[in-house]
């Protein structure tokens, strides 16, 4: 049973329509009203931050002040390919750092409208082959969530392509893997999601593929080669649509015979591991022991 804290927050969202939000920033052309470009003041005194650019975009490197472990994440945020880092995301990563005493690279990556997925994937392999000059791949983790797990699981799926080193590990948190939201399924669970809207997730995507087929794989990484990745797990929640594809993912993956090690949390809405609720300290505390076995 959901906590009394999920459940508040569940109809808060359906009061300020949450689910008509992103349709809305489309319609007005602004998508920067709650983003938080770089890491907050608190963050950047619990961590050392370093900041340098790729592609003219700015990458953060954040490590604890003391003590770190060779573990290393590559952290690609979510927000629908259209918005940037918020708040939650910076705090989760400081808490991350806290917990496991890893670094993580956060890009700030191009976005939709302005940009498509062949900008972000130029600038991520360049990211990638960066750190790889000072990361080995056995300490290496791509984690990433909602359409930045989406992109995680694209960007392994690239790198399979170019023969490089996959990461350990790959952590996907409420990921969208298919932005044609075609999935029959989806319509039987948007009724009980509170957070995500499928029109304005049909904006992002249309946006974000350009002028591109939006099934292609590296848009929609659930039609990509699931073998041959590092290890893969997924968070998702049972009041979220984007459930109905990462049940299809780990079908897809059973079938094949490749291991997936995944986590569905019941009742639980988008993304909720960012948040507070029980449930969120629970997942979090999941998330942190794979970082350490890693």
């Amino acid at each position: 049973m959901a906590s009394a804290q999920s459940k508040i927050f569940n109809i808060l969202l359906r009061l300020i329509n949450k689910k008509g939000l992103l349709k809305r920033q489309f319609a007005k052309g602004s998508f920067n009203a709650f983003t938080s470009p770089s890491p907050p003041r608190r963050i950047f005194q619990a961590c050392t931050i370093d900041i340098y650019q790729i592609n003219n975009h700015n990458v953060f490197t954040l490590q604890p002040k003391h003590n770190g472990s060779k573990k290393h994440i590559l952290y690609l945020h979510g927000g629908a390919y259209v918005t940037g880092f918020i708040k939650l995301h910076w705090h989760f990563l400081k808490d991350l750092i806290a917990n496991t005493q890893c670094s993580i690279t956060a890009p700030d990556y191009p976005l939709a409208p302005k940009h498509t997925y062949k900008e972000v994937l130029e600038m991520m392999v360049k990211l990638y082959r960066k750190l790889l000059q000072t990361v080995h791949p056995d300490d290496l983790i791509l984690m990433g969530d909602s359409a930045g797990g989406g992109l995680a699981l694209a960007l392994a799926q690239k790198l399979k392509v170019e023969n490089l080193p996959q990461p350990n590990h790959i952590i996907l948190l409420s990921p969208w893997l298919d932005i044609t939201l075609s999935n029959p399924d989806i319509a039987m669970i948007d009724p009980i999601d509170p957070f995500t809207g499928i029109e304005g997730l049909r904006l992002a995507g249309k946006a974000y593929a350009g002028s591109d087929d939006p099934s292609y794989y590296l848009l929609s990484p659930i039609n990509g080669a699931l073998d041959g990745l590092g290890k893969i797990s997924v968070f998702v929640g049972t009041r979220e649509i984007l459930v109905a594809d990462t049940r299809k993912l780990r079908a897809m993956m059973e079938a094949k015979g490749v291991s997936i090690n995944y986590n569905e949390y019941r009742d639980m809405i988008h993304v909720w591991m960012l948040l507070h609720f029980p449930e969120s300290r629970k997942a979090k505390r999941e998330i942190v022991e794979l970082i350490r076995s890693a």
